[in-house]
């Protein structure tokens, strides 16, 4: 199974990151998307991981750190998902997140139930859950960009690999537990799919394994209440949806023929607001 899939070098480049069942957020990132694979270069859609498991909360249990108010449908969501993904083959791409990987071989993951997978099998049934778990095993680890220099994947790129060919030999079962403390394959998979963030030499020397003129890694899993943070060249991690206000959700828009140069220049450049109707309550606009 291939686990890094290349993108086209010309043509728009549409990333969003952890949406957690937020329906609504999936149908603008989707509008988007569709939007801009009507021009004549066409579009390509990268969501990092994490599409599944959300609050199923009501508005008055509402914690204000989880952002504007939304319930989770995780099984609708991956509906449209994949129905986005059959309307255009080729052209919408979904990575594995450590919630994904929690249906396929992946560590208990307990965020509002105390196993959010097994929630969401249930509200699914046999016969889908089979479905999902053949379609998810598909989903690859790594995006890349090669005319851009953009590498996107869900966590921050802290893998200590030699070269792309490594992640297709990470298996994805067995892992009840995962920690950034294991060796070997075990360590790679957990950094793929758990790491907040990691030095600059860690992530040039990942970025350099996977695609040597690459300038850039965009990545989500963390929340950051903005709707990006950068802690340190380069590392660009993007929030769309999960935890942020809506006028914060921020989706990354950018040309697959241009260069990127820094971290720093694609947020100013490439990052668009996920509902420019709603105001910020983070983010500072002046940026």
């Amino acid at each position: 199974m291939r686990r890094l899939v290349t993108l086209p070098e010309r043509g728009r480049l549409i990333v969003s990151t952890d949406l957690q069942g937020n329906v609504g957020d999936f149908e603008r990132v989707e509008e988007v998307f569709e939007h801009a694979a009507e021009r004549p270069e066409g579009a390509v859609l990268v969501i990092t991981g994490d599409l599944v498991h959300g609050p199923e909360l009501a508005p008055d249990e509402w914690p204000d750190y989880l952002g504007s108010y939304y319930r989770g449908d995780s099984k609708r969501l991956l509906e449209k998902a994949k129905a986005l993904a059959d309307r255009h083959p080729g052209r919408v791409h979904y990575l594995l997140g450590n919630h994904e990987h929690a249906h396929v071989g992946g560590p208990v993951v307990a965020k509002f139930f105390p196993d959010e997978a097994r929630r969401l099998e249930e509200l699914l049934g046999p016969a889908s859950t089979r479905q999902m778990k053949g379609w998810m095993r598909t989903w690859p680890f790594v995006a890349v960009a090669p005319k851009a220099g953009i590498v996107m994947l869900h966590a921050a790129p802290h893998a200590a690999i030699e070269s792309a060919s490594d992640l297709d030999k990470l298996p994805l079962d067995g892992f009840l537990d995962l920690t950034l403390a294991d060796n070997g394959a075990r360590a790679i998979l957990a950094a793929l799919l758990w790491a907040r963030t990691t030095s600059s030499e860690r992530a040039y020397s990942f970025l350099k394994a996977i695609l040597p003129t690459a300038k850039v890694a965009v990545y989500g899993h963390d929340v950051a209440r903005q709707g990006f943070a950068i802690d340190r060249e380069p590392l660009l991690c993007v929030s769309t949806s999960f935890g942020c206000f809506d006028g914060d959700k921020l989706y990354l828009d950018w040309d697959l023929s241009e260069p990127v140069t820094s971290a720093r220049d694609l947020a100013r450049d490439g990052l668009h607001p996920l509902h420019p109707e709603a105001p910020p309550v983070y983010r500072d606009t002046d940026d």
